[in-house]
């Protein structure tokens, strides 16, 4: 594998025309180095082609749904996991792919990127605080479907207009679906103590964000459990001065003079 090829990899996953699904995958190279792009876009591959001939085959819009929805959980046995697995590992795409089973939020990418490449309006959203995905057929008719287990929800609006009382759905489109997945893997490496993976993840969401105070302050934890004192207090005191009405101000000035307190030690 050459540099050149690396180095173009990279400007994909930064690309923001590129699906989240494959921004996605490509940032895996971020925190693993011995991440197979190749390998887990030719699998992804296998199941756009097959997706692509079913859509061919099936034009009545509900029946394909139902047939590709069949087709990933049913055939492809694609499901969350009850397994003592890493959620960091469940996240992964390439891990998804290979073992057909992963976190919501990475079934989502995955479902709604395929159901794309068959014809639909197909995004990730949220409703009430869960991962799902949206289908819309229309303005006034779609699916709600969850990742984990397939079960769909069919809606319609009432042609009147009386639209009785539904949950909010927050739709994440584009940028926001790349975002909340590496919002979530940058968790997941916390929780572990990948303190280096969660930090690739931080750089990452700063390359969409720039100087988010939050993300600044995520750094400055990250940087302090990676023995980076400095860099640490640095970014803490942005946020800080950034946020000085957060409620969690008081625990990150005491970070912030026990840092000062170790470098006046060092020095």
């Amino acid at each position: 594998m050459t540099d050149t090829w690396f180095d173009e990899q990279q400007e994909l996953g930064m690309n923001y025309s590129v699906p989240a699904l494959l921004r996605s995958i490509y940032a895996e190279q971020r925190w693993d180095a011995q991440a197979d792009t190749e390998q887990t876009l030719c699998l992804l591959a296998e199941l756009e082609l097959a997706i692509e001939e079913m859509s061919v085959k099936e034009k009545d819009l509900h029946k394909r749904v139902d047939l590709l929805l069949d087709t990933f959980y049913t055939q492809w046995l694609f499901s969350g996991t009850g397994q003592k697995v890493p959620e960091y590992l469940l996240n992964n795409i390439s891990y998804v792919l290979k073992m057909r089973s992963g976190t919501s939020t990475a079934l989502a990418l995955l479902l709604a990127h395929l159901l794309e490449r068959a014809g639909f309006n197909a995004t990730i959203a949220l409703l009430q605080n869960e991962v799902m995905v949206h289908v819309a057929l229309s303005s006034e008719e779609g699916y709600i479907i969850d990742p984990s287990s397939g079960q769909q929800s069919w809606y319609i609006s009432p042609e009147n207009g009386e639209e009785k009382e539904q949950e909010p759905m927050e739709l994440i489109i584009g940028d926001e679906a790349f975002k909340l997945y590496l919002a979530q893997q940058k968790w997941s490496f916390i929780a572990a103590e990948k303190f280096s993976h969660a930090l690739s993840c931080v750089e990452l969401l700063m390359e969409l964000l720039g100087d988010d105070p939050y993300e600044r302050r995520d750094r400055g934890y990250l940087l302090n459990q990676l023995n980076c004192p400095k860099m640490a207090k640095d970014d803490l005191q942005y946020f800080v001065d950034e946020c000085p009405d957060d409620p969690t101000i008081d625990i990150i000035q005491s970070q912030i003079e026990e840092l000062t307190d170790h470098n006046n030690i060092l020095h």
